[in-house]
């Protein structure tokens, strides 16, 4: 079999607001190959700078763009191309964009591999430790406790059993943070998870006042109080704080990784399959994280391509409570696959068909296709 072409269909909503949803703008991964079989995946970044990397030419012998390094290739042989990938795009690709792309590549390449033989990716990694697993409904907070109490009932209702709340006009006052999070509280009960994700980080002071006050409440955690690569924050953070902290969906490779568990002292890591390198490397640094009794809670808030790719993952994962789902009534989350992937009262089932499972509505990628 012979990788023959690598698409990438940048698909984008008519109207992009400036808000925390990286879904309104995405690019799929097909890698098409002589056989018929047509990989599926994502890279979750920007659509049009991940379009320009699956697309340059050739600059010198460590900086390329994807596609052309993919042509005439086995696509079975994942390991191999996820290096070569990552060796000749290091002068412009170490991390950010080019790993995001790489990714969605490695993502399809699994699909093509469980759908030549006939068997889900899980089987393919070793079978699975579960065959559902809960959801957490993750969301924009409102502006207002009285609109974020409004939504999480809301979630509640609808049968979910935790609830995230993020970004939005959080970190403007700590105090205001937390109070919203205590009319929430009082609102679903104390049989409810709930979590809060600042977006951007503040000041190392707020982080660990905020950690002091969401304790009272029972946060499960919360989430990217600060700067990404603030390792002498973290240490200090996670030393303090009662309430557990979470970060990771910026990170890209297994290094980072690393970092955050010995020099961060985190405790809940949160890689995106669809950024840090694809399913083999989510998974290498998931062994590391288990190894130091380190929970891996990965980040997902994009369409049903990462949504199937992360519960392949979580398939293998010997502990792990929640899959995070994007609740925002958005076409590309919604409408995307022709048998959507959706929970039922707060729990989804792991996909069991070859490949990720999934299969692309070509009507609604007609409707959204972009090439601005």
């Amino acid at each position: 079999m012979k990788i023959t072409d690598v698409e990438g269909i940048r698909l984008r909503l008519p109207e992009i607001r400036e808000i925390g949803d990286g879904c309104q703008d995405i690019l799929i991964i097909k890698v098409h190959t002589d056989e018929g079989i047509v990989g599926i995946g994502e890279a979750h970044s920007n659509a049009v700078v991940s379009q320009a990397i699956l697309d340059a030419p050739m600059c010198s012998v460590s900086s390329s763009g994807l596609k052309r390094l993919l042509i005439g290739e086995d696509p079975r042989d994942i390991n191999r191309l996820y290096d070569k990938m990552v060796k000749k795009s290091v002068t412009p690709g170490r991390r950010g964009a080019f790993m995001h792309v790489i990714s969605g590549i490695e993502i399809a390449l699994w699909d093509i591999l469980g759908k030549s033989v006939g068997l889900p990716v899980h089987r393919l990694l070793g079978g699975t430790r579960r065959e559902r697993i809960a959801v957490y409904a993750s969301d924009l907070s409102p502006g207002t406790p009285k609109a974020a109490v409004a939504l999480a009932e809301k979630h509640v209702k609808n049968g979910y059993k935790a609830v995230k709340l993020g970004w939005g006009q959080l970190g403007g006052s700590i105090k205001g943070d937390a109070k919203l999070v205590g009319d929430v509280r009082k609102a679903v009960g104390p049989d409810i998870d709930l979590m809060l994700d600042m977006g951007f980080p503040v000041p190392l002071d707020d982080a660990m006042k905020l950690g002091r006050m969401l304790a009272e409440h029972e946060v499960f955690f919360l989430e990217e109080p600060l700067a990404p690569d603030d390792l002498p924050g973290w240490a200090k953070l996670t030393a303090v704080s009662p309430t557990p902290i979470a970060t990771g969906e910026k990170e890209t490779g297994f290094r980072p990784y690393a970092n955050l568990i010995d020099h961060g002292g985190l405790r809940i890591i949160q890689p995106d399959v669809a950024r840090t390198g694809g399913i083999a490397e989510t998974l290498r640094i998931a062994t590391y994280a288990e190894a130091r009794s380190v929970r891996v809670i990965p980040h997902c808030w994009s369409c049903d391509v990462l949504v199937a790719a992360t519960l392949h993952v979580i398939a293998q994962l010997k502990e792990c409570p929640y899959l995070e789902f994007n609740v925002m009534d958005n076409p590309l989350r919604t409408q995307l696959m022709k048998e959507p992937l959706r929970p039922k009262n707060g729990i989804i089932e792991i996909p069991n068909k070859p490949g990720l499972g999934i299969e692309l509505d070509e009507k609604t990628v007609a409707k959204y296709r972009w090439a601005g």
